[in-house]
């Protein structure tokens, strides 16, 4: 999983009160989240037991529920890093809403579908070759035959009797 925005966690954990702690907290679950890989909600609950479901967003406890960590999953590969808070500014904050976890997430940018065009017809008469390949002779025509076996065509041979049926 790739995770967005690491430095979100530095910013937090440099300006917490208790900086060693944090630290130490948020750079275990970076250690675990960047290994992860996730296809869809179930399997990170498998991972993150306590994580929960916001909207969009997924609601990580951080350091024995000290800490949380509001992020946005794109499964299979990509995880942001939309804020990380202590205990109490999580209980007190409208963060839901300044986040957009009740807003759609992005578009994916998905490459435009292949369109198939018509190449244009070959020039009738004898082809040229390319000047950096030596001439060897008039092209040659192969052809092919492939033939159907019908159910009649198919004959097997007669298998000898076994000892062992006689």
């Amino acid at each position: 999983m790739h995770v967005i925005f690491r430095s979100r966690l530095r910013l937090f954990w440099k300006t917490c009160r208790n900086r060693a702690d944090a630290e130490r907290a948020l750079s275990a679950w970076y250690k675990i989240a960047s290994k992860a890989e996730w296809a869809n909600c179930a399997v990170l609950k498998q991972t993150f037991g306590s994580a929960d479901q916001v909207g969009n967003c997924v609601v990580f406890d951080v350091g024995s529920n000290r800490y949380r960590l509001i992020g946005r999953v794109l499964y299979p590969h990509k995880l942001s890093v939309l804020r990380v808070m202590d205990h109490e500014e999580y209980d007190r904050a409208p963060w839901a809403g300044q986040c957009g976890c009740h807003s759609p997430p992005p578009k994916s940018r998905t490459p435009p579908p292949l369109r198939l065009t018509r190449l244009p017809p070959r020039p009738e008469g004898p082809q040229q070759r390319p000047t950096n390949r030596p001439h060897v002779g008039p092209p040659v025509a192969v052809q092919v035959r492939l033939h159907v076996a019908r159910p009649g065509d198919l004959q097997l041979p007669e298998c000898p009797p076994s000892k062992a049926s006689s």
